[in-house]
């Protein structure tokens, strides 16, 4: 018999793939709708929750992952579940979800780095953003991964926030280190960097770097590195220096502004160097089989009819020695099987967070997304509010069209059945808190935020334990 979706006796169902802000927010704007009621199943494939607010944003940025607080409180709400430790594709499948599920929405993030389609990006040495972010932020997958530190010149292709969040991270000193939730093991080596200078490199000029003051705030009081930036480099062409007055964009006037305060530093012998370069395009990292520099082509900018600033290539090219590479420019979805991908975007295929066919372009019942997989790499952590929101309120616009089997048994119960018959030993929220107690009070006993596990096998087992206790 059809039924009523929504209504106490038949809750609307709706699955949550991935634990990161967009997902939260999705399952809070839900379960705090006073038209409906709402049950929310959250799967997330690590034990811990909180997608990049642990794995993602700087270790020296600790009042920004304070957040958390609120996924707490959205996860204590009735109504809500975390699996933890639960693969999406594997452990369950797209399929049984949607036998089980009236909707799922998608807030898988962009977990992979876009290429800079440059010959030598292969090289030794030279890396993504994400696999160096993952690695210092103790993400299980990258616990392995491996750094040449003992290079003097680093180059950091891109300038958004996650370049200057890299840029700091090799600049701390070890007493600055010590005050982060970096993992011992990344700790150790960060100590023993021989690195000396750290090279941003930007494509287009000053008005258009696109990280936030989130992002340079701590840089003046680094104690052990100095910023510049060639006072040549902040000349604006004619045809774009209008745009600093006339945009009124607050963000652009920050940044320029911070880029004047360093115009004037000089470089400290005693001190890392932290250099800002505009208006150049990477056309090769060379070298044999391990990175000896970055070949870069000197850009010019123009503004068209309708005042967008574009750049167009010279002829002068120049090399810098560098022996490590990070490109950080720009991030797009991993393709997961049975998930709709807008190659083009590098995002779930979507409108307006309805899930498309990408092909046919028409609508894809009860399933959603939110988040970076939906909009594409951009925003802060508060962006994802409003974005999850309007996704949600797509959601309930849908809703009256649909119908559904009466509820047999719990919602919960159904989940558990099916992870349990397949041996899937999931991670219950209550469960990431032990793992977070124990985190903190090893953090405690080395003066600092926490010590984090890094391997999902030290994580169950430290829940074994203290079960068992």
């Amino acid at each position: 018999m059809s039924v009523t979706i929504g209504t106490q006796s038949r809750p609307l169902r709706v699955a949550i793939i991935g634990s990161g802000p967009s997902g939260f927010y999705a399952a809070e704007s839900l379960l705090k709708n006073d038209t409906i009621v709402a049950e929310i199943d959250m799967f997330e494939y690590l034990p811990t929750p909180f997608g990049l607010v642990r794995a993602g944003v700087a270790p020296d940025h600790q009042q920004i992952k304070s957040v958390a607080k609120i996924y707490d409180k959205i996860a204590s709400m009735e109504n809500f579940r975390f699996w933890g430790n639960v693969q999406f594709g594997s452990d369950l499948s797209r399929e049984e979800l949607l036998d089980t599920f009236d909707a799922i929405i998608y807030a898988i993030g962009a977990q992979s780095d876009r290429s800079m389609g440059v010959s030598g990006e292969d090289k030794k040495g030279s890396h993504s953003a994400t696999e160096f972010v993952a690695w210092y932020n103790g993400h299980p997958d990258y616990k392995d991964a491996q750094f040449d530190l003992s290079q003097e010149k680093v180059a950091i292709v891109g300038m958004g926030n996650v370049a200057l969040d890299i840029a700091r991270v090799l600049a701390l000193t070890p007493d600055e280190i010590a005050k982060t939730d970096i993992p011992h093991h990344v700790q150790e080596q960060l100590k023993a960097s021989k690195v000396r200078e750290i090279n941003l490199i930007a494509r287009r000029g000053p008005l258009q770097a696109a990280f936030t003051n989130t992002g340079t705030k701590e840089i003046p009081d680094l104690e052990g590195a100095v910023a510049i930036v060639d006072p040549e480099e902040l000349m604006l062409e004619n045809n774009t220096a209008q745009t600093l007055t006339d945009s009124g964009d607050k963000k652009m006037v920050q940044n320029f502004q911070f880029l004047e305060s360093i115009s004037s530093n000089e470089i400290d012998p005693s001190k890392r160097v932290i250099r800002f370069m505009f208006r150049k395009s990477p056309q090769e990292i060379v070298g044999g089989d391990s990175v000896t520099g970055i070949t870069m082509v000197t850009n010019e900018l123009f503004t068209d009819d309708e005042g967008r600033i574009h750049h167009t290539m010279t002829e002068d090219l120049e090399t810098l020695d560098c022996g490590l590479v990070f490109r950080s420019v720009g991030y797009k979805v991993r393709p997961v099987d049975g998930i709709q991908y807008d190659a083009k975007r590098g995002t779930v295929a979507n409108v307006e967070g309805r899930v498309i066919d990408a092909d046919s372009g028409e609508t894809v019942r009860g399933e959603y997304v939110v988040g970076w997989a939906k909009r594409g790499a951009s925003g802060v952590i508060g962006t994802n509010k409003p974005d999850s929101i309007a996704t949600v309120e797509k959601l309930l616009e849908d809703l009256p069209q649909w119908s559904g089997d009466e509820l047999v048994k719990p919602q919960a119960q159904t989940i558990k059945e099916l992870l349990d018959g397949k041996n899937i030993h999931y991670v219950p929220f209550e469960d990431w808190k032990i793992i977070e107690k124990i985190e903190h009070e090893e953090g405690k006993a080395r003066e600092k935020p926490r010590e984090k596990f890094v391997t999902i096998h030290e994580m169950i087992s430290v829940i074994k334990s203290e079960k068992l206790d």
